[in-house]
């Protein structure tokens, strides 16, 4: 059975320091494979606080993207722009950082958040929970950015801070920040053309409203084309965390080779998808 020290050295032999900021998608499945974690996900947790959250920063995506949109039972989304449809129903405009979850990310995300210490930003559809010294720097004003994605939100300050991206047992389709290179790149199309309103309630039980465009779905399925060319360029490189088949990206070399690419290729993931 894995312990809280097998993880750690998972992190340094995949060349992680204390000092890193470290963005993690996870499947606690995958990591805790069939000989288990003592002590179940919460250990997941404790290894990354206790190995990075001294001098560097823990961050997981807290999505709760369905939020806004139309939805059916099967769990389908409907831009509410295009009207009612039958068997659709609103998912909600209200978000609590609080209480609002993002169990549909898995149980790591969801516990994370929860955990004392951790600071989860204030974007209705888009936001991250943080833990480490600066983290409530890290994590503010995600709720005034001009698009969940924005380079200005939590999202662009991965960039700046050198992240390191993990994606142990996930798959690197569920790459997230490549949302944030697009608009970056200045892709065209990649907005909705329509206004989404929320109402976001802070810690202290303070209302904002807010408004913003956000991304089109659906080309995210196609990120993942770009594995062996990131493997080959050393873009990205395959790491074990757990028992979890894991790909480690550097955000600053993965953001300099795609706003590139994709000023030359702006299709690049959206043509497969628009051909469906």
């Amino acid at each position: 059975m894995l312990t809280k020290n097998d993880l750690i050295n998972n992190f340094i032999k995949a060349g992680l320091k204390p000092t890193d900021t470290v963005f993690s998608h996870t499947s606690y499945k995958a990591i805790a494979g069939k000989e288990g974690i003592e002590g179940g996900p919460q250990t997941i947790l404790d290894a990354y606080i206790e190995y990075f959250g001294k001098e560097g920063l823990v961050v997981f995506p807290t999505m709760s993207w369905k939020m806004g949109y139309l939805i059916n039972k099967d769990g389908a989304t409907r831009n509410p722009a295009l009207g009612d449809a039958e068997g659709f129903f609103l998912y909600g405009n209200d978000f609590d950082v609080r209480t609002t979850t993002c169990d549909y990310l898995g149980i790591l995300p969801e516990l994370f958040r929860q955990r004392e210490g951790v600071v989860r930003s204030l974007c209705p559809t888009s936001s991250v929970a943080a833990y480490g010294k600066d983290a409530k720097e890290f994590c503010a004003g995600h709720e005034k950015a001009e698009t969940p994605m924005n380079w200005n939100s939590p999202w662009g300050k991965l960039y700046e801070r050198k992240a390191k991206i993990l994606f142990a047992g996930t798959g690197v389709a569920c790459n997230t920040f490549m949302h944030v290179i697009e608009e970056h790149a200045e892709v065209p199309n990649i907005l909705a053309p329509y206004i989404w309103r929320f109402t976001v309630t802070d810690y202290d039980g303070n209302k904002t409203n807010v408004e913003f465009k956000r991304h089109e779905p659906g080309h995210n399925h196609y990120y993942d084309k770009m594995e062996k060319e990131f493997l080959d360029l050393g873009i990205m490189r395959k790491v074990k965390i757990g028992n979890a088949d894991t790909h480690l990206a550097d955000a600053v070399a993965e953001t300099d080779y795609m706003v590139k690419k994709l000023k030359a290729e702006p299709w690049l993931f959206t043509h497969e998808f628009n051909k469906k």
